[in-house]
């Protein structure tokens, strides 16, 4: 199947996942069951698959490098704009920490049809520095915001809950260790995590929620997450001087859309949720139609 054919199949699974909720046979609670399925069963399968054979190299270590700068510069930028623009505490929170959450795991099903499992492997390693902070700096930012406290043991005890973050440094330490995994074992937990990869597509047709996106809110949002994570993403890869796929990897996942475990930590933290589920909406649909473009004009030959 080409490029093209994969990238349409899964936009046609997005408006599966929008028919299914619209019809009645799928709703929210079961989106949320389908992504826990990712998160603790598809992504740490498809890490290990991946990036325990994947050649690690000194260049591969500015990807999750990447993913920290990027969120840290737009999290200041993001705090001088909210405040500029007058918003009450409950708004100013949710700004920031959507402007600043990086959705890869978005991005994951796309890149894998799109530019195979390397790119994945690397795209994994930029979620590492992703996953690190939005464990701690997001997290803390919503808590801050929400009026809670977030103390160091909390953000400890949800980083290491995290499945994702432990595969990732098993799949490191094998790799780094030389320790033989049998082919087959790291065939079928690549072809076990492709398969519920897609559900992350899925997931997003029924969470999918169609709002009047007319807000300076959410525009500014979208701003910042979209266009100022492409710049700062371009800004990273010119002084850090990567080329080839790591270029791309980076490039695409700067302007990845809002992930939409920050519209949950809004709705716990007493945000406004409202403002997160609008922008996150808008950054997805937009997406569908931004990442195909993007995959086809990063991934240039040699």
């Amino acid at each position: 199947m080409s490029v093209q054919m994969q990238i349409a199949s899964l936009i046609l699974l997005f408006a599966l996942g929008r028919l299914a909720r619209w019809r009645g046979w799928l709703a929210p609670p079961h989106a949320g069951r389908m992504l826990q399925l990712v998160v603790n069963v598809g992504l740490p399968a498809m890490l290990l698959a991946t990036l325990t054979r994947t050649p690690l190299t000194s260049e591969l270590a500015a990807l999750p490098l990447a993913a920290i700068v990027i969120m840290l510069i737009t999290m200041a930028v993001a705090v001088f704009a909210g405040r500029s623009m007058g918003l009450p505490r409950a708004s100013l929170g949710a700004f920031i920490i959507c402007s600043m959450s990086i959705n890869d795991a978005f991005l994951f099903p796309f890149v894998l049809a799109g530019w195979g499992p390397q790119a994945f492997a690397q795209l994994a390693l930029f979620d590492v520095g992703n996953s690190i902070l939005q464990a701690t700096a997001v997290f803390g930012t919503a808590a801050w915001y929400g009026g809670h406290s977030a103390s160091a043991a909390a953000l400890l005890r949800r980083m290491i809950s995290f499945p994702p973050f432990w595969a990732v440094i098993v799949a490191l330490a094998l790799n780094l260790l030389q320790v033989p995994v049998p082919a087959v074992v790291l065939d079928t937990l690549g072809w076990a995590g492709r398969l519920i990869l897609l559900l992350v597509i899925l997931a997003l047709g029924i969470l999918f929620d169609v709002r009047l996106l007319r807000s300076t809110r959410v525009v500014g949002i979208v701003l910042l997450r979209i266009g100022l994570g492409l710049a700062l993403a371009w800004g990273f890869v010119e002084l850090a001087g990567l080329t080839g796929m790591p270029r791309a990897v980076v490039l695409l996942a700067g302007m990845a859309p809002i992930g939409f475990s920050v519209v949950a930590m809004a709705n716990r933290e007493k945000l406004d949720s409202e403002l997160a589920a609008s922008a996150a909406s808008l950054t997805v649909l937009m997406a569908l139609v931004y990442v195909p473009v993007m995959l086809w004009l990063l991934h240039l030959p040699g």
